[in-house]
């Protein structure tokens, strides 16, 4: 199997990337989290955290100027806060459904900072997602930002 050097290079930049945070990974705040987003693109999202400790999947039912999508975001957190309960995180993903009232899909990117309540089952996040249509009509948004509040479950 042949490869390029700048494939095996960073290959190996995220192999040592996520030995490198191995060490430092903690419990989750939570199982899983449903609940609203409101913004740009306004609707219903869900967060669970089962792959791994600090690495999540959000799925979002949401609506903006183009019309409705479904995303799917693969998410990883950070604790720059030596919180327990505060996180910035960052992921991408893939969305689809309806763009100008044409079939599409495309690729959505993720950053957000997000705070679990300790004594109450909810948490807040405040998130920029950018999305790249690619069918149906080639159409960058860079526009949506958003705030999302969920009722978790477990933990």
């Amino acid at each position: 199997m042949k490869g390029t050097s700048a494939q095996y290079i960073l290959l190996l930049l995220t192999i040592l990337a996520f030995t490198s945070w191995q060490g430092k990974l903690k419990a989750q705040p939570y199982n899983h989290a449903a609940g609203i987003r409101a913004g740009y693109s306004s609707g219903i999202t869900y967060k669970g955290f089962r792959l791994h400790e600090m690495w999540a999947i959000e799925a979002d039912l949401l609506y903006n100027r183009h019309g409705f999508n479904l995303s799917a975001l693969y998410e990883h957190h950070l604790k720059p806060f030596h919180n327990k309960r505060t996180f910035i995180y960052l992921g991408g993903g893939i969305f689809g459904g309806d763009w100008e009232q044409e079939f599409s899909t495309g690729l959505a990117a993720v950053a957000g900072l997000e705070y679990t309540l300790r004594d109450l089952p909810l948490n807040f996040s405040l998130d920029w997602k950018p999305m790249l249509n690619i069918y149906a009509v080639f159409e960058p948004d860079f526009l949506d930002f958003g705030l999302s509040i969920r009722y978790r479950f477990g933990r």
